[in-house]
């Protein structure tokens, strides 16, 4: 997985800002993931609105295995007409994104253990929802206090802080 932005210059533990307290009650760190099969931006919730801090997203290396487009094709005898036998780069994208789910579900595991949050959205396609609600470990579990399980992976800070208003209490 390849982290850009904020999260990437900074070492783990760096970044965690120190405790704020308002009116001597300490406010929670408030990280939001916005992920599909394709990448993921992070968020933290700053007061009413969102800073992006990073994005990760699969490795190059696979996303080029996957992006061949003549994987289970075949040109016939004939030099003019290509029969499709079958599409093996459709496993081979589901394993992609399964790795990349892996991937960011570790991140947030060291990221938790550098105590970078408190607490945690969740926002992704429903399949990769699901698919990161298979691997992330029990200790980020305890942090997570919303899954929105729509692609909102292309709205900007602004526009996502609307969608996910009544989730963010913004």
């Amino acid at each position: 997985m390849k982290l850009t932005g904020q999260l990437a210059e900074q070492n783990h533990g760096a970044f965690a800002p120190s405790v704020a307290l308002h009116a001597g009650i300490k406010t929670p760190r408030v990280w939001i993931v916005v992920a599909d099969k394709h990448g993921a931006r992070i968020f933290e919730k700053i007061d009413r609105h969102l800073k992006l801090i990073g994005e990760a997203s699969p490795d190059q290396n696979l996303q080029d295995g996957l992006n061949n487009q003549t994987i289970g094709r075949a040109v016939s005898s004939g030099g003019s007409t290509i029969h499709h036998k079958y599409e093996p780069h459709m496993e081979q994208e589901r394993a992609g994104a399964l790795d990349f789910a892996h991937d960011l579900a570790a991140f947030l595991d060291e990221a938790d253990t550098a105590r970078e949050f408190d607490r945690l959205v969740l926002v992704a396609a429903p399949r990769t929802l699901g698919d990161l609600r298979a691997v992330i470990s029990k200790h980020v579990q305890r942090h997570i206090t919303a899954q929105v399980d729509k692609n909102l992976t292309k709205l900007d800070e602004r526009a996502l802080g609307d969608a996910l208003e009544d989730v963010l209490w913004l």
